[in-house]
C-alpha cells in the first residue's frame, strides 16, 4: 500500500512540474526543397570609366567666356561645350615667339647669302641656324598652347555625356585647368559592394538589375563586368562593376546613387517562410519542433521572393516555426496552433 501511494505522488509531482514548464503556442510548417534563383543586393553608385572618359585640360590661362553645358548633359560630336578667351600675357608670348622666329629665319637668310660670299664664317652661319632652331621651337610650342587664337571654340570630339563641370562662366582659369569631363556613351559603370562571402557567388555576365534610390520607379539592366578581389577599406564592401546597357545611359550622372540586385544562377536549396527566419548578434537562426520542444539551428539564409533559402546542420524532417518563434529559447516546450 505504501509503495502504491509513493508511485502515485511521484506520478503526480511529474505532471505537476511539467505543467509548471513555460510553453509557447506556435505555428510550424514542413521544411521543403525548391528550384530557386538567389538574388544579391548591394547599393553604390554610377562612375565613368576612365579609359573611356576625356578631360579638357586648358593648355593655357584664360578666361571662360561661355559655357554651353552641364553635368549629365547628353552631347554630340561637334556641339560647342565652351568659348575660351587666351590670356593677353600668353597672347603676348606668342606674338614675340612669331616675332623672334620672323628675326631668326631673316637673321639666318641674310647669313646664308654673307656665308655664300665668303664674308661670314661656318661657325656664324651654325649659330645663325641654331637661332633659327631654337625659334621655331619656340613658336611651335606656343601654336601648339594655342596662344595664337585669342577666342576658341572648343568642341566635343564624340557622343558623350559631360561627366563633370568644373568651372562657370567668368572664371578666369590656369594652366592645366579641367574645365569640363566627358564620357563616351556607353562608358558609365556602377560601382555596388556586396558582402565578402557574398563576391565568390557572382561570375562575370550575370544579370544585374540596377534601381536608383531617389526614383523608385527606373529599372535598369546591365551585366556583371568585374569582380574585384580585395575589400575596399571605405566600405569595407567587395566592389562588383556593372555595365550599364547603352540605350539607357541617358539621365545618368556620376556619382547617382542606385541599389544593385545581382541574380545567381538557379539550384536546389531548402527554403522557408521569411518569418522563420531570426537573427541576433550571432547571425541567422531557425527553431525546429524537435519531439514538442525548440530547437535552435545557426543558417546562413538567402532571400528568395517571399521565401528564403537556408543552410546549416538543420534536420529537414522535422517542422520549422514560423509563428510565435520571437518567444522562444532553446529546449522550450511548444505547443501547436490548431488547424481550422
Amino acid at each position: 500500500m505504501r509503495s502504491w501511494l509513493c508511485l502515485f505522488l511521484l506520478t503526480c509531482s511529474v505532471i505537476a512540474h511539467a505543467e509548471d514548464q513555460p510553453s509557447v503556442l506556435v505555428k510550424t510548417e514542413p521544411m521543403r526543397k525548391e528550384s530557386i534563383i538567389f538574388k544579391l543586393s548591394g547599393y553604390g553608385s554610377v562612375f565613368s570609366d576612365p579609359k573611356n572618359t576625356v578631360n579638357f585640360d586648358q593648355p593655357r590661362s584664360g578666361q571662360i567666356i561661355s559655357l554651353n553645358v552641364m553635368a549629365g548633359q547628353i552631347v554630340k560630336r561637334g556641339d560647342a561645350l565652351y568659348e575660351f578667351e587666351t590670356d593677353p600675357a600668353a597672347a603676348y608670348a606668342y606674338a614675340q615667339a612669331k616675332s623672334s622666329l620672323e628675326m631668326a629665319s631673316s637673321e639666318f637668310e641674310s647669313m646664308k647669302r654673307l656665308y655664300a660670299q665668303q664674308l661670314a664664317t661656318h661657325a656664324q652661319l651654325a649659330a645663325a641656324k641654331k637661332a633659327l632652331k631654337d625659334a621655331q621651337s619656340a613658336f611651335e610650342t606656343q601654336n601648339k598652347l594655342g596662344d595664337g587664337l585669342p577666342l576658341e571654340i572648343v568642341k566635343a570630339p564624340f557622343d558623350g555625356v559631360i561627366a563633370g563641370s568644373f568651372a562657370s562662366p567668368g572664371d578666369r582659369v590656369q594652366t592645366g585647368k579641367t574645365v569640363l569631363q566627358l564620357a563616351r556613351l556607353g562608358a558609365l559603370r556602377a560601382r555596388i559592394g556586396v558582402q565578402p562571402e557574398d563576391a565568390l557567388k557572382i561570375k562575370l555576365g550575370m544579370t544585374v538589375k540596377l534601381l536608383p534610390v531617389f526614383d523608385k520607379t527606373r529599372q535598369l539592366n546591365g551585366a556583371v563586368s568585374e569582380i574585384h578581389g580585395s575589400i575596399n577599406p571605405q566600405t569595407q564592401l567587395v566592389d562588383v562593376i556593372a555595365q550599364i546597357d547603352k540605350s539607357q545611359n541617358p539621365g545618368l550622372i556620376p556619382g547617382m546613387k542606385l541599389r544593385g540586385v545581382i541574380q545567381i544562377q538557379g539550384a536546389d536549396a531548402w527554403v522557408v517562410p521569411r518569418s522563420a527566419v531570426l537573427s541576433d548578434e550571432n547571425g541567422a537562426y531557425i527553431f525546429q519542433d524537435d519531439m514538442g520542444h525548440a530547437k535552435r539551428v545557426n543558417v546562413n539564409a538567402i532571400e528568395s521572393g517571399g521565401m528564403t533559402a537556408i543552410q546549416g546542420k538543420f534536420d529537414p524532417a522535422l517542422s520549422v516555426v514560423v509563428l510565435g518563434n520571437y518567444e522562444l529559447h532553446d529546449g522550450m516546450t511548444l505547443r501547436k496552433e490548431q488547424s481550422r
